[in-house]
């Protein structure tokens, strides 16, 4: 019993020195909690493979009128073979009234296809938003090869706009996150002005925006700062509650790097996206 006891001791004073470690605003917190968050979408993505493997083992049919949050996780536990089969890098779904959103890299264009295919052909999905990135960026590899990071591929405003997003919370997905952010903040800009804010970027930056392929019912043109964030936290590659932190840092980043054209994008924005365009950067 007193050993029992003791132990009990022992990890309730290891939770409180978790707890308070994640409550600091340090790096060892920061750390922590970007590990929590990490293992939390992991095992929300395993739980879906789960789920998937329950139903073809029951020979059940899914409910094409299923919730967003079960239809997502039957998208995943589909997409789980064909990544497995392709060598492809894990893919980030999110369902909005049943429309798949996509992020991830992808090694070419006929596996970019084929996985937009798998999605669309899952009972409930009625259409998908695509943001696969053709040919996979400085730093990711294809499963098989491993995780190891290429150096000296990044710019520097890359570099900036990758420790933005980790200041903000992005963690390990920053590159991810950046992503998310620049490519659906770029496509609400009408397409003269994106090609000029993007040429004054570096190649790794504007790879980043390419618009989404969209097949099926077509997603609302974003009006609002809450609109925004919400579309970049679609992905599901960045936790939902440092979504409007993470967006409003990596775009006072991407302002800074750009200030020849900071007036004449937001003079083509809606009143709150403008707002938040023209807000202070950081020092």
């Amino acid at each position: 019993m007193r050993k029992l006891f003791g132990k009990a001791m022992m990890l309730g004073a290891g939770l409180g020195v978790a707890v308070a470690v994640m409550g600091r605003d340090t790096r060892a917190g920061k750390a922590m909690r970007n590990g929590v968050e990490i293992l939390g979408r992991q095992a929300r993505y395993a739980a879906g493979r789960l789920e998937g493997l329950r139903y073809r083992l029951a020979g059940r049919t899914p409910d094409p009128a299923a919730p967003d949050d079960v239809l997502a996780d039957r998208v995943r536990s589909n997409l789980g073979g064909v990544e497995k089969r392709l060598d492809v890098p894990h893919i980030h779904v999110m369902v909005e009234d049943h429309v798949a959103l996509l992020h991830g890299e992808v090694p070419s264009g006929a596996d970019r296809s084929t996985i937009e295919r798998a999605v669309l052909d899952t009972p409930g999905v009625r259409g998908i938003e695509s943001y696969l990135h053709v040919g996979l960026l400085p730093g990711s590899t294809r499963p098989s090869e491993g995780r190891a990071r290429a150096a000296g591929l990044t710019s520097p405003a890359m570099g900036e706009l990758l420790e933005a997003a980790r200041d903000a919370g992005a963690g390990e997905d920053a590159r991810a996150a950046v992503r998310a952010v620049i490519a659906t903040f770029a496509e609400r800009i009408p397409e003269g002005e994106r090609d000029q804010l993007l040429a004054h970027l570096p190649a790794d930056v504007r790879d980043l925006a390419l618009a989404p392929r969209r097949q099926g019912d077509a997603v609302e043109r974003i009006r609002t700062v809450p609109e925004l964030v919400t579309a970049v936290a679609a992905g599901g590659v960045l936790p939902a509650e440092r979504a409007q932190a993470i967006t409003e840092s990596v775009l006072a980043h991407l302002r800074r790097l750009v200030p020849e054209e900071v007036t004449d994008v937001a003079a083509v924005l809606p009143e709150e996206l403008r707002e938040l365009w023209t807000a202070a950067v950081p020092g």
